[in-house]
């Protein structure tokens, strides 16, 4: 079926893996799934009969896909409702997992794609776990996010063509989405990107989130940032240029739409 995909993966897993016991990848992975059923659920909570507070995932209208660091989300269908309810869970994963989680990139995109989930359970107690989503819409997605040099989600030009431009300015003028010049490893180009803020950092906001993000970089891969790889300083760097660009200047006070 063709419908709208997104794909994000987690930047520095390899040293995040290579500098942290199992038991404290799986405390932070924890977060990224709290993230993804926080996102899943459009922010809603459901308390349990043991007083634990979850995400409700009761009505939850975007399917997703968590194979170690990455995840993927995808629609049914592929009307504006569909293309709006996976802009939401990008949104909020996104933005959720820049402030406390994980640096992570991805790409909203449209085309074909088949998902079969089966599992088997053999005589001899073993399972044959079948979880192969396929297809050109998933690839498109994965090289576009792979190819971006800063931490951030971009929505290809393949989706954006599927749906009116009042839906994709309605997004610019709610602030979820604005156009950006974003770093790729071939360049640079101009597209439609999530948001890290709605409005613009004043002096102070600006340093405490750049400080945060240079956490997020070096905190899970137990890597000071002195001695990151150039790459992974390249991508850091990108991103606290991508925060600056939503800084509060004496224009942006007469025009908080920027």
């Amino acid at each position: 079926m063709e419908t709208f995909i997104a794909f994000f993966d987690v930047l520095g897993f390899k040293e995040i893996i290579n500098n942290n016991d199992l038991t404290e990848m799986k405390r932070l992975f924890g977060h990224l799934l709290r993230d993804t059923q926080t996102a899943l659920s459009g922010e809603k909570f459901v308390q349990l009969d043991n007083s634990t507070i979850v995400p409700d995932l009761a009505n939850q209208k975007v399917n997703c896909l968590h194979i170690s660091d990455s995840v993927v989300f995808w629609t049914n269908g592929q009307t504006e409702d569909d293309f709006k309810d996976l802009v939401a869970v990008c949104h909020s994963f996104y933005w959720r997992s820049l402030q406390t989680t994980f640096p992570l990139r991805g790409c909203l995109s449209f085309g074909e794609i088949d998902f079969n989930p089966n599992t088997i359970k053999t005589i001899g107690g073993m399972n044959f776990y079948n979880y192969s989503l396929i297809g050109k819409g998933l690839v498109d997605s994965y090289i576009k996010a792979e190819s971006i040099e800063y931490a951030g989600c971009l929505l290809d030009r393949l989706a954006i063509n599927k749906v009116s431009d009042k839906l994709i300015n309605d997004l610019i003028y709610e602030q979820k989405i604005c156009m950006y010049k974003v770093p790729f490893k071939t360049g640079e180009n101009y597209e439609h990107v999530f948001r890290p803020i709605k409005g613009n950092h004043n002096d102070v906001s600006f340093r405490n989130t750049a400080n945060g993000i240079k956490s997020l970089f070096s905190y899970a891969s137990k890597t000071d940032i002195d001695k990151m790889p150039e790459s992974v300083k390249r991508k850091l760097n990108n991103t606290i240029d991508f925060v600056n660009y939503f800084r509060e200047t004496d224009k942006d006070l007469k025009n908080p739409n920027k």
